[in-house]
């Protein structure tokens, strides 16, 4: 045993002097290259202390550094290949829809357009200004993103850090994109590099696959062409507005809405899921729900609604506040609002609800922005998680709203002893209601009608009065307001009588 532990021993002395020798041999070539070339100092130092720092480092095993990987025959080297790159991959949803419809495809996806690509602390992955075949992802490490405005459209340079699985350039994956910042390693990282040539030349092999990836790549660049000011920032290396994979799904055309739809809830039967399959099945076949598989394999059904958010120079905020039905009024106090269908991104389906809802605001709108809101919360009716995605279009009102308008004309006694009918008991106002109502007075008050007789009504309401509005309390105000609104169109046929006794004063702009 001793003799034994001594030969070890002696081994382990041998490599490590080996080691520090050719070490130390290239150093010395390093020096003497620098030398020759008659380096500025500070620039040989800094040389120098990097080559140092790197050789002490242990670097990461490729596999081309494991040489028994050759004696494995093609169809298990390509699963091994796949075991280790699908866990980072399938992280991106549209990634793993692809893995579900057609395992197979994808293992040779993972053999012959994906690399690991290893970084040492200070390494470029790219730099402002060079064309991108290729997009990344972070495995392991991290990385710095900083942009400058000699190279990018931003007033200032700007950095932030990446973490474990953010995703660089996928619009090279869509796109002839160049870089507009630089990626430089914080520390040692591993990445994923994923060649779009080489991608698109195995998704070929499956019809139904190449539909999806024709179908998200249409819609990933229709998001690039209308990325910037007003409507969206601008792009980056990191991020292209709006190309949240949910929020493509919603854009795409009806027939791969469905086969999106139909790949999720076949793998949402396969784990035997709860839910109402079957209901949610019969909405997916008639285009009147979106369901799609999220990064962590989830099935998630997608909701995404536009919204508008206008002001005028006082900085009341146009809101809807109540609905006709051809009879009475109803409570709605929300922003205007439209579903977003299919084939339309963002900007369209705002232009479909001023063309439809809001003719009224069609001129005199100045864009400021776009911001987005999403919540996540299960459905009780299909039993899933739902994600609601709502975004918000802020926007300044620069002309006069051309719809009939009323003034608040309430006589005094009706805010003072002002009450509320709920079912068959009335319910006495208390002192903030009836201030909400007083203020209610105050606003301008528009009637938007429809073709069916029935129609909405919106109002100018000032930003202070918005959170009050939207409580219980303030709900109970706003049935006493409309209780006293009369609407001003007459049924569908009838005769207009624009004479009477109102607490209403009605205009045509």
């Amino acid at each position: 045993f001793g003799s034994t532990l001594v030969s070890m021993l002696s081994a382990a002395m041998m490599d490590y002097r080996m080691m520090q020798k050719d070490k130390t041999m290239k150093l010395r070539q390093l020096r003497r290259y620098l030398q020759e070339n008659e380096v500025n100092s500070g620039i040989a130092v800094r040389v120098q202390k990097q080559v140092e720092q790197r050789l002490s480092l242990t670097e990461c095993l490729s596999e081309e550094d494991v040489a028994v990987l050759h004696l494995l025959s093609t169809t298990l080297r390509s699963q091994l290949r796949f075991e280790i790159v699908s866990p980072n991959l399938t992280r991106h949803p549209l990634f793993r829809l692809w893995t579900t419809m057609d395992a197979m495809l994808m293992q040779r996806v993972c053999a012959q357009a994906v690399q690991f690509l290893n970084l040492r602390p200070k390494d470029d992955l790219f730099t402002a200004g060079t064309v991108s075949p290729c997009a990344y992802v972070l495995v392991n490490g991290k990385m710095v993103y900083s942009q400058y405005p000699d190279s990018s459209p931003v007033p200032k340079a700007t950095s932030e850090e990446a973490d474990v699985g953010q995703w660089f350039c996928e619009a090279a994956l869509w796109v002839e994109w160049t870089h507009v910042g630089k990626a430089e390693a914080g520390t040692s990282c591993k990445l994923l590099c994923i060649d779009g040539a080489s991608l698109f030349v195995h998704l070929q092999q499956d019809f139904i696959v190449r539909g999806v990836a024709v179908e998200y790549g249409r819609q990933f660049c229709k998001r690039v062409a209308s990325a910037g000011p007003p409507h969206a920032v601008w792009p980056t290396d990191l991020q292209v507005p709006f190309t949240d994979f949910c929020e493509l799904v919603v854009s795409m055309d009806k027939h791969v809405q469905q086969t999106i739809g139909r790949v999720a809830l076949g793998q949402m039967h396969a784990q035997r899921a709860k839910g109402d399959i079957e209901k949610l099945r019969e909405e997916v076949e008639a285009s009147e729900a979106i369901v799609v598989i999220s990064g962590t394999g989830a099935l998630t059904r997608v909701v995404s609604l536009v919204v508008l958010r206008a002001t005028d120079g006082n900085g009341s905020v146009f809101m809807q506040v109540g609905k006709w039905n051809g009879v009475e009024f109803h409570r709605a106090f929300l922003l205007p609002g439209i579903k977003q269908e299919a084939n339309e991104h963002v900007g369209e389906t705002l232009e479909r609800m001023f063309a439809t809802k809001l003719s009224c605001l069609r001129e005199g709108v100045e864009l400021c922005g776009f911001q987005r809101e999403t919540e996540e919360k299960e459905s009780k009716e299909h039993g899933v998680q739902t994600k609601y995605i709502r975004s918000i279009c802020n926007a300044q009102v620069l002309t006069r709203v051309d719809a009939t308008i009323c003034h608040a004309q309430m006589r005094a006694s009706v805010v003072m002893h002002s009450t509320e009918t709920v079912g068959r008991s009335r319910t006495l106002l208390d002192a903030n209601q009836k201030q909400i109502v007083a203020q209610l007075q105050a606003t301008t008050v528009y009637a938007v009608p429809a073709d069916d007789g029935t129609g909405v009504l919106y109002a100018w309401v000032p930003e202070g009065l918005i959170e009050p509005l939207g409580s219980a309390s303030g709900e109970r105000a706003l049935g006493q307001f409309l209780a006293a609104v009369e609407w001003p169109y007459p049924p569908p046929g009838a005769a207009p009588d624009l004479q009477g006794d109102s607490d209403m004063r009605f205009a045509q702009v």
